[in-house]
């Protein structure tokens, strides 16, 4: 993106577009401006969720992990790659909706998915998953 992409948002199909952009935070720009503590946090939570995945046997709560995984890795492994220009290259835009890249939806999916699980879990079994 950082290499093709001309300057300015562009329209690709339906309410989707690209607009290159840098976030040195976390989800939604918290904590931006602070590199070291989002990579710290993102850093923790990335072994938090390899743990879980490491210890899930069914195939779906391996996939909702997949998706942590991959997505967290991927924003970490960037910001490292970047972290003299301002944090994680965010470029897909949407309306009312903050800029974010694939990494992004992938956490996005995942996090859902890991809800969905939860409520399902609690709803079947009727307590709090262990």
């Amino acid at each position: 993106m950082l290499a093709h992409q001309s300057p300015g948002p562009h329209h690709l199909f339906g309410p989707l577009g690209i607009d290159v952009g840098r976030n040195s935070g976390v989800a939604f720009s918290f904590i931006a401006g602070h590199s070291a503590v989002a990579f710290a946090v993102t850093l923790v939570l990335t072994v938090v969720v390899a743990v879980c995945a490491l210890r899930a046997a069914p195939v779906l709560p391996s996939v909702v992990f997949g998706l942590l995984l991959g997505g967290g890795l991927s924003n970490d492994v960037d910001r490292v790659a970047r972290h003299a220009s301002g944090g994680v290259v965010d470029f897909l835009t949407l309306p009312h909706w903050p800029t974010f890249n694939l990494a992004d939806s992938a956490i996005t999916v995942g996090v859902v998915g890991l809800l969905a699980l939860v409520l399902v879990r609690h709803h079947i079994f009727g307590q709090a998953p262990s």
